[in-house]
This record gives C-alpha cells, structure tokens and sequence, in this order.
C-alpha cells in the first residue's frame, strides 16, 4: 500500500509547515482523514494561512487539504 497512514501523514505535514519559526504551533491544528488534511486553528496572517495550505498540499501522500485556519477574531471556517 503506497498511502502513508493518516497519522504518519499528519505528522510529516506538520514537519513541513512548522519548518518556519514565525508559524504558530501552539495554535495550529493538523489532522488527516483518509489522506486528506485538515488544518484548524489560528494565524495571525491571511499570507501565511495561505502558505500553510500550499505547503500541506507539496507533501507527498497529501490528496488535498481542507483549510479551516482563521485569523485572530474571525469566525472559522465550517467543517465540510
């Protein structure tokens, strides 16, 4: 089976976006439902949400990513 497991895989896509010091980890969430990732929680930067999501998506093992980061004071964004 080529697919990583969805805790292997949430565990390498965290790797990634939290390469950056300036990302908040305290305050991101990553999970992966059937090789799809979710990423919750709060980013001070409309950028870097956007980052965030380019990033998990380069992953290898990632079919697409669902993502409900919002910025400080915002509602976030519906589970689908």
């Amino acid at each position: 089976k080529g697919q990583p497991d969805d805790v292997t895989l949430a565990r390498k896509v965290e790797t990634e976006i939290f390469r950056d010091a300036e990302v908040p980890k305290g305050q991101i969430n990553v999970n992966a439902e059937n090789g799809k990732i979710v990423l919750r929680g709060e980013v001070g930067e409309q950028e870097m949400i956007r980052d965030l999501e380019k990033r998990a998506r380069k992953v290898q093992g990632v079919s697409e990513v669902e993502n409900l980061l919002h910025l400080p004071g915002a509602e976030a964004p519906m589970h689908k």
